[in-house]
């Protein structure tokens, strides 16, 4: 049947009508950036102003307003983020999403945070809970004062955000302390490789790295056996499961053209939108802030107050262990410790499910801390009389961490700073800091577990007593370094310390590659500028490619196109620069040589799947004849000689398909993911924020390419830099910042992700609070008067 023109013409009509009527009823959900909102939390007046990039300046009286009017635009540009935050950490995204987050609910009411937290706030000082306080008061004036449309995510998920307490801010500390501390999920991976192989041959698979530049000047303790027992894993997604990388570094002014430190960092994260971070300038009469802020927190996480400037990166310090538990066989609510059986301590977690029946969750805890068997993945019925505790320092109720951040928030030189940072307790991270007295420091505070025996790669058991911790790395004998005779501080997450240092911090360290190349571009000149560090922060040279490479290149070749792939990569530079073809070609080569060396591994071969040079490469230094041993025949002969000439052979055959206009930037191009967005599939199409992205696994402008894509060419960049920053401690209005995608988390906003370009391309920005310009937005808000004060 035909459908007459004019019919059509007025369905289109009607569709066009009906889209138009609900986008302008979804910008009633962008903020009121000009004009006077009042809020009766308010002791005086706050200015906001908005420059044309969405970049935030606070002018406040006082402190507490300056906290108030941080959690009011913390919500008018994030409050969705927030809220899924905090769902996140206390088990609640079922009770919106559905059944769907089911399992991530399950594991984080196993953790307990959210009781954790409240314990935690307990024992913070007065003016500390104050600042929580403050902070949710402006958070709540949002929630009850704007009585238009909220973000397209309440809209799709139907429901209303709840009153912010001073506790959901204490939520993001447990979330990062999670996503920094990946030792348990390691040690779950270890479990199940030792299921079929020895434990000399696991270990081999995380081999150590010889050439770290160590910062300061561990010895290996006896590793217990562990019991063969089935391991799951985290149930966690990408943008909860735990990762870490990070570059930090200091120079102090002897080695700087203005005569003062130079500080920059960049900690790494999952790539999402938006952001982990909102950049905000704040002022009040005796502090100025200008920073990361994570929305949901009060304080500046990274950044400056005009005294002294701070980074962070992740120690890599082993602060997880899992105990093996062994049931009672006559009684499986009891457990055996090294006094006899004894209860599980019992909780009921009612876990509400949208469209569902309530889930009712039996968490149980031993003397280690919770058992985590029934919420991993793959642990269903497999409990075999055992079970798997995981015992955390993150998890201990007196932890102060929030304390520190406050304290170092206020901290006017390296005395200050170093008293502040006694109390940060989880995660373990190495904190750099510079001070305008001309001081740069590096401290590593944390709490790092003291083990009777073991070095914490393997679950052990916990019934004997054997493995127990028995205390904490006094905080006087963590790594430090004040005022080096070098004049410079680097930590780019590798080794922090020498093998004669006297507690275990880890047995395992990500590789030096990083650090090895910063300390080349820091050695380059004797005096640096602001604008030096910000082009080493940019550096796309790899030099795990370039070392890889000299036994890549030794393989013998069976025809022409694969001669005349070597040929090329030898005359590579090693930059993973945008428009450089020689990197895809590279990571397709490191593809199949994955593939050959870890493709056949019992249970977990897809774990072996990734960028890790390192690995490889001293699989095929130290095991010639042998690497490929638990590897997927690339072709049909035992010999890893014929695998490593096949594995070139198929780089050839494919690159000659490849088109040889695309460059590593499109292959390697950076989807910012969206929680809610990307599920919906022409709405995900449309609000993708993507964008060509340089740089490698290895290199200082961290580009992490994803190896488990089905299009062998491409590798998508799923891990770096969420925020750059370069402090001037001769004058900290001149330090610059990015970040990525933008201020806003409505995709309505033009600041949504207007900073993909400047993110890409280190077009950084300041936040000196000086600009004036024409299209500037001020907001004023003023206390709300009530009817005593009328």
């Amino acid at each position: 049947m035909k459908i007459p023109i004019l019919c059509l013409a007025g369905m289109l009509l009607t569709v066009l009508f009906i889209g138009t009527g609900i986008f302008f009823w979804m910008r009633g959900s962008l903020p009121q950036l000009t004009g006077n909102i009042q809020i009766q939390a308010l002791q005086e007046r706050v200015d906001v102003i908005r420059d044309d990039q969405g970049l935030v300046t606070i002018k406040a009286q006082n402190k507490y307003d300056a906290y108030k009017a941080l959690g009011f635009i913390h919500a008018q540009d994030r409050l969705w983020q927030m809220d899924f935050m905090r769902r996140a950490g206390s088990g609640r995204l079922s009770e919106v999403v559905g059944e769907a987050t089911l399992n991530i609910d399950r594991f984080m009411r196993t953790l307990g945070f959210q009781k954790l937290v409240e314990e935690n706030y307990e024992i913070l000082s007065p003016n500390v809970q104050k600042a929580f306080v403050a902070y949710s008061a402006g958070v709540n004036a949002y929630i009850n004062n704007h009585t238009s449309t909220l973000s397209p995510e309440f809209q799709l998920l139907n429901y209303r955000p709840e009153k912010w307490t001073p506790t959901d801010s204490l939520l993001w500390g447990r979330l990062m302390a999670l996503q920094l501390s990946d030792n348990f999920n390691r040690e779950l991976l270890r479990q199940r490789l030792l299921n079929h192989l020895s434990p000399e041959e696991v270990d081999r698979f995380w081999p150590q790295d010889k050439n770290d530049p160590q910062i300061i000047a561990s010895f290996d303790l006896s590793k217990a056996v562990p019991q063969g027992i089935f391991a799951g894993q985290h149930p966690l997604p990408w943008p909860l499961a735990p990762k870490d990388a990070s570059n930090a570094w200091v120079v102090s002014g002897n080695k700087t053209t203005t005569g003062k430190p130079i500080l920059a960092n960049d900690p790494h994260l999952a790539l999402d939108a938006p952001g982990p971070w909102y950049l905000v300038r704040i002022e009040t009469p005796d502090y100025t802030w200008a920073g990361a802020t994570s929305p949901g927190v009060p304080f500046l996480v990274l950044g400056h107050n005009s005294h002294i400037a701070w980074g962070f990166t992740t120690t890599h310090s082993d602060t997880q262990d899992l105990f093996i538990e062994k049931l009672n066989p006559d009684d499986p609510n009891q457990y055996l410790t090294p006094e006899g059986y004894k209860d599980f301590e019992k909780s009921i977690e009612t876990i509400l499910i949208k469209d569902q029946p309530a889930h009712e969750l039996t968490v149980r805890r031993s003397r280690h801390g919770p058992i985590l068997s029934p919420v991993l993945n793959g642990t269903a019925n497999k409990e075999d009389g055992h079970l798997l505790a995981l015992s955390w320092t993150a998890l201990r109720k007196d932890d102060l961490t929030a304390q520190a951040l406050y304290d170092i928030n206020y901290a006017k030189q390296s005395e200050d700073f170093s008293r502040a940072v006694k109390n940060f307790h989880s995660p373990q991270q190495t904190l750099v800091m510079a001070d305008r007295l001309g001081n740069i420091q590096l401290m590593a505070p944390g709490r790092v577990p003291v083990r009777k025996q073991g070095d914490g790669r393997y679950p052990v058991s916990g019934w004997t007593g054997d493995n127990d911790w028995v205390g904490i790395i006094p905080h006087k004998d963590l790594p430090k370094s004040l005022n080096p005779v070098d004049q410079k501080l680097v930590t780019a997450n590798n080794k922090l310390v020498s093998d004669d240092y006297p507690y275990l911090i880890a047995k395992d360290w990500p590789n030096s590659y990083r650090a090895r190349r910063i300390h080349q571009l820091l050695d380059q000149s004797d005096k640096l500028s602001v604008e030096d560090n910000l082009t080493i922060q940019m550096d796309t040279l790899s030099i795990a490619a370039l070392e890889v490479l000299e036994i890549l290149l030794k393989t013998p070749t069976t025809d022409p196109e694969s001669e005349t792939i070597k040929q090329k990569l030898s005359e590579w530079d090693g930059q993973l620069s945008l428009n450089a073809t020689e990197p895809a070609i590279f990571y397709h080569w490191i593809y199949w040589l994955n593939r050959a060396a870890f493709g056949s591994l019992p249970s977990d071969a897809s774990s072996f799947q990734t960028a890790n040079i390192l690995r490889l490469q001293r699989r095929l230094s130290e095991r010639p004849d042998s690497w490929c041993l638990y590897g997927e025949k690339l072709v049909n002969e035992d010999n890893c000689v014929a695998q490593m000439t096949e594995s070139l052979r198929r780089v050839a055959s494919n690159y000659e398909q490849l088109d040889k206009d695309i460059t590593w930037g499109e292959l390697h191009s950076t989807s910012f993911k969206h929680q809610i967005f990307d599920r919906i599939p022409i709405l995900g199409k449309l609000l993708k924020l993507k964008i060509a992205t340089p740089g490698g696994h290895d290199t200082i402008n961290r580009a992490s390419p994803s190896m488990k894509n089905g299009d062998l060419w491409r590798f998508p960049n799923v891990h770096g830099p969420s925020y750059r920053a370069v402090y001037d401690l001769d004058n900290l209005d001149n330090s610059r910042f990015l970040i990525a995608t933008g201020q806003s988390g409505n995709p309505l906003s033009k600041f949504y992700g207007n900073f993909l370009l400047r993110w890409r391309d280190g077009d950084y920005v300041k936040l000196d609070g000086k600009k004036v310009e024409k299209n500037a937005q001020h907001l004023t808000l003023s206390a709300k008067k009530t009817n005593e004060t009328k």
